[in-house]
């Protein structure tokens, strides 16, 4: 989440999770690379930052992004208000999750559920995934039938 919020650098220690993360989607070998360096994959002894922003995943509210544009972003509570006072479309036609939504199983089972929501509703969904070996390891009996309509 580094870059949405404009930092540079992102660092994310190392740890078993990862390596077991990398080994379930078939990258064995950048895990036991990783694995070798990690030591060396935290953040510098006595290091300064101009800015700590910590984040409690359990009080974040879900965000719809748009219209118009990626980088307008309302809290979902919100949304039916803005609409209203910005008198943007109300009706919703096309709804797309993007790649920083849909990189774990966790997460792409998720959007499956919103998307068949989504499409017994009539909107068309649409995904933006981060790379083919994701897209296809998502795309399996369980959720095929979604999934093969996004792309």
């Amino acid at each position: 989440m580094g870059a949405e919020i404009g930092a540079t650098t992102s660092l994310f220690p190392f740890n078993n999770k990862m390596g077991d993360y990398l080994r379930a989607t078939k990258r064995s070998q950048i895990a036991d690379l990783a694995k070798s360096y990690s030591k060396e994959l935290h953040e510098d002894e006595g290091a300064e930052y101009d800015q700590l922003i910590e984040v409690n995943l359990s009080e974040l509210e879900p965000h719809i992004n748009g219209p118009f544009t990626p980088d307008l972003a309302t809290p979902i509570s919100k949304f039916k208000a803005a609409v209203k006072e910005n008198g943007w479309p109300e009706d919703l036609k096309v709804g797309l999750i993007g790649s920083c939504t849909n990189s774990s199983y966790e997460d792409m089972s998720r959007a499956a559920s919103i998307a068949q929501d989504a499409m017994d509703h009539g909107v068309r969904p649409r995904l933006c995934s981060p790379s083919h070996l994701v897209r296809n390891k998502y795309a399996r009996p369980l959720k095929a039938r979604i999934f093969k309509s996004w792309f």
